[in-house]
């Protein structure tokens, strides 16, 4: 992501002998001992999974919008019993989402948070300008 220009710069170095992401591994390192350190396993995992949930539904709602604002585009592979199993998986991760929410509230909002936190790394890492591949 450093050398596609969508992270920070730093972390796309590649070491001269070892070739690899030095930096990034250091960083990553860093952020999983302070993630371990932050509480207990479940809670960890519960961050993890809210968050990876969160986005595999907003995945399949984006399906509906790509098929809705480019109806002409090729389309390699298509989504199996489209639109009823995406709606179904849509439903789904939703409800595992809002079950998250309701049982274990404190570990949910941190999982957002943690989320919300790599906005601002994100938009500092592009430049505040938009990517050209993004378009």
């Amino acid at each position: 992501m450093g050398c596609d220009g969508v992270f920070m710069p730093a972390a796309g170095r590649v070491h001269s002998s070892y070739r690899t992401p030095h930096v990034a591994i250091v960083a990553l390192t860093a952020w999983s001992a302070i993630l371990t350190l932050s509480g207990t396993y479940e809670q960890l995992f519960t961050y993890v999974m809210f968050s990876s949930i969160l986005f595999s539904m907003a995945a399949g709602l984006a399906l509906f919008r790509l098929r809705q604002t480019h109806p002409d585009h090729p389309r390699p592979y298509r989504a199996w019993g489209y639109p009823l199993v995406p709606a179904v998986f849509v439903l789904g991760s939703g409800a595992f989402v809002l079950n998250t929410l309701l049982e274990r509230p404190v570990e949910s909002i941190a999982g957002l948070g943690l989320l919300v936190l790599g906005v601002p790394v994100y938009m500092y890492s592009r430049g505040g300008s938009r990517h050209p591949s993004a378009d």
